[in-house]
């Protein structure tokens, strides 16, 4: 079974909800920290929602292991070659500020660390079987992450 990085980053928002149920000390964090992950929640999701509308005007697929049509190098594409997934680890460290506790940001490093495991890598051999050499010269101008 796959778990798509929707999933997973939901699967990372209800892990940080139980850890800021179960922590034995109510919120670390004050409401400002509360307030700048609420922010940070929003930010992470328009810019999920704009790289998403790059897809769809580029007619290409935005599902990871999908078979893609364009190569996206343009807008956010430009900075990261995985903005979507920048924009999700924000989303969850959002949201473990929002829960108040310093230890539902463990799961950001994790998530990370499997969505490039898991996806990144394989997304990575599908776009230069597909586009060669015009994917090296991409990958060589711009970042995986930022």
């Amino acid at each position: 079974m796959k778990i798509y990085p929707p999933l997973m980053v939901l699967a990372g928002i209800i892990t940080q909800l139980l850890i800021g149920y179960v922590a034995p000390v109510r919120p670390i964090l004050d409401a400002l920290w509360q307030y700048i992950g609420l922010g940070l929640m929003v930010l992470g999701f328009a810019i999920i929602m704009l790289a998403a509308r790059g897809f769809r005007k580029n007619e290409t697929t935005i599902i990871p292991d999908g078979q893609p049509s364009a190569l996206m190098e343009n807008g956010l594409f430009a900075y990261s070659r995985n903005p979507i997934y920048v924009a999700m680890a924000v989303l969850l460290t959002g949201s473990g500020l929002a829960v108040g506790h310093i230890w539902a940001l463990a799961i950001v490093p994790i998530f990370v660390l499997l969505v490039q495991r898991i996806w990144i890598v394989k997304e990575e051999e599908n776009l230069e079987a597909e586009f060669g050499q015009i994917y090296r010269n991409y990958k060589m101008r711009v970042r995986r992450w930022l």
